[in-house]
């Protein structure tokens, strides 16, 4: 699946943002392909989904276009109803390190975290004897 067939079935809602293509095209020049290899389209989607969500969590419209720039983004912990009040969860909430507590406030930069983690190559050691 490319990543506008898999924001389409995640999101569906989101699909028809008159920016979809330009915010795939956006996330692809960011999005490495050497370190994602065959999970790159999955990561491309989830960059733009995450990008979406923010603009949700904060009021906007995903779908025109358009955010506010303001209100909370990260999961709701508490609610209550008589005096409403909400409460927040910060980046710490879920764990991460500074490196990824933008993509934490949201579910889709939270699978995104894990697919970085599981992707790209770890560390190789190389031989010096060129005997082998």
């Amino acid at each position: 699946m490319n990543a506008l067939q898999i924001i389409q079935l995640r999101a569906p809602q989101w699909a028809a943002d008159p920016r979809i293509n330009n915010l795939i095209i956006y996330a692809r020049e960011v999005t490495g392909v050497a370190f994602f290899a065959e999970n790159t389209e999955r990561a491309i989607a989830l960059r733009v989904l995450h990008t979406l969500a923010l603009e949700n969590l904060r009021n906007g419209n995903p779908g025109v276009g358009t955010s506010s720039g303001t209100g909370h983004a990260g999961q709701i912990t508490s609610e209550t109803e008589g005096n409403l009040s909400r409460s927040f969860a910060s980046a710490s909430f879920y764990n991460t390190n500074m490196k990824f507590s933008q993509l934490a406030t949201t579910v889709f930069g939270q699978e995104l975290i894990d697919l970085i983690r599981s992707s790209g190559m770890s560390a190789m050691t190389r031989q010096t004897d060129p005997n082998g």
